[in-house]
């Protein structure tokens, strides 16, 4: 079997990329959302109910189909990040990469030894079980890392952390970016997508892969309209919440042209007693 990570490899030559949002821990919706037409689809196991024990049957649910599973970790943890690249993760995005330091200390993380610190182990669903011969070799060219810029500090050293050993591509959170700006969730306030396009410039001109995620499909055209080329599109909950929202306004204006059961039998009552009466 030949170990080849498809994203990480479409990332590097910058290409448009559209990806969905993953976050309800359910190995059938990740298996359904697998197979809607996204690129790739980014597993949160940041902001949901899903953790890294939840992988192994997520990655298994969207193994068999052509959208590439990214892996959007909670934290720096070593412990974490072993264990995901374990279960078969391939590209990996790091919350709140602000330095070059930590740019440089996730990027290790991912790898083995003499490239990084990652730890040894043979059997796992990453290897297939130790049957991938070459997958330690491999596992080290593979494995895509993807930096979050999340703070005005990580945007001022956006260049500076793309370019650090490891790290394969940038990724702006335009949420936590608006909130530490004091612009409390707005991703759509001017300051925010001022940055965001000086940003996506930057890369733009120095081949640098750059994603995000957008609420709604005019927005990921806006981002891959100053630079980005991988943005992702709300979310499977988001999605789902919004599809219900929409059908029960629907329901209930409807609703509006129907007389309630109890006029309608009076109605009728009425209208049988007066046939009654003739």
């Amino acid at each position: 079997m030949n170990l080849h990570n498809a994203f990480k490899h479409a990332l590097l030559q910058r290409k448009r990329l559209v990806g969905g949002w993953f976050m309800s821990a359910s190995p059938v919706m990740a298996e359904l959302m697998a197979n809607g037409g996204y690129d790739f689809i980014v597993v949160d196991i940041e902001h949901s109910t899903g953790a890294t024990h939840d992988l192994h049957a997520l990655l298994q649910a969207m193994a068999e189909t052509k959208t590439q599973a990214v892996v959007r970790m909670p934290s720096h943890d070593k412990t974490n990040i072993k264990f995901a690249l374990d279960m078969g993760a391939m590209s990996l995005y790091f919350p709140m990469v602000n330095t070059v330091d930590q740019a440089v200390e996730v990027a290790r993380a991912c790898r083995y030894p003499p490239f990084g610190d990652r730890g040894f182990a043979r059997m796992h669903r990453g290897s297939r079980y130790n049957t991938i011969s070459d997958y330690f070799e491999k596992a080290n060219h593979e494995v895509c890392v993807i930096a979050q810029l999340e703070t005005p500090e990580a945007m001022r050293n956006a260049m500076q952390i793309a370019t650090a050993p490891g790290v394969d591509g940038l990724f702006v959170g335009p949420g936590d970016l608006s909130v530490t700006l004091g612009h409390g969730g707005d991703v759509n306030h001017p300051q925010v997508k001022e940055l965001m396009a000086e940003v996506g410039g930057y890369c733009a001109r120095a081949g640098v892969p750059l994603g995000t995620v957008m609420p709604t499909p005019e927005m990921v055209a806006w981002a891959f309209s100053v630079g980005f080329n991988f943005v992702s599109h709300a979310s499977d909950l988001g999605l789902m919440m919004n599809a219900i929202k929409t059908t029960t306004h629907q329901i209930r204006s409807l609703m509006n042209d129907v007389p309630i059961d109890g006029a309608a039998t009076q109605t009728a009552m009425s209208d049988s007693t007066m046939k009654a009466a003739y």
